[in-house]
């Protein structure tokens, strides 16, 4: 089953982001709101919005989320593999293979030379 853990910002990041929310509310009340009305309005919640979020992860231990990760279960992914078989299983394998007379001389080498390549 996955798990989905959230995530808050670092309280420096809050930080940082807290200071600039407090410069552009500063400047949406100062600028942007008496030269474009209400866009300046909208400009100015926004900031505020910001600066809010940051201050509560700033100054509470419990804060606000803004990330969220999923985790898969490894257990159950890795018990659906197949386990793969070790180097001495499939060195046995192939001369096993070749003593039925399933593989050739040939083909038998060059197995064992891939299998031990892998080293």
């Amino acid at each position: 089953m996955n798990k989905k853990m959230r995530m808050k910002p670092s309280k420096g990041q809050s930080i940082l982001g807290m200071a600039v929310g407090i410069v552009f509310c500063f400047i949406g009340l100062c600028i942007v709101i008496p030269s474009l009305g209400f866009f300046g309005i909208v400009w100015t919640g926004v900031a505020v919005g910001i600066t809010v979020m940051n201050a509560i992860n700033v100054f509470s231990e419990e804060g606000i989320a803004t990330h969220e990760i999923i985790v898969e279960d490894i257990e159950k992914k890795t018990a659906n593999q197949p386990k793969k078989a070790s180097m001495e299983e499939r060195l046995s394998m192939v001369d096993q293979l070749y003593r039925q007379g399933a593989i050739t001389m040939e083909e038998r080498e060059e197995k064992r030379k891939k299998i031990l390549d892998e080293i």
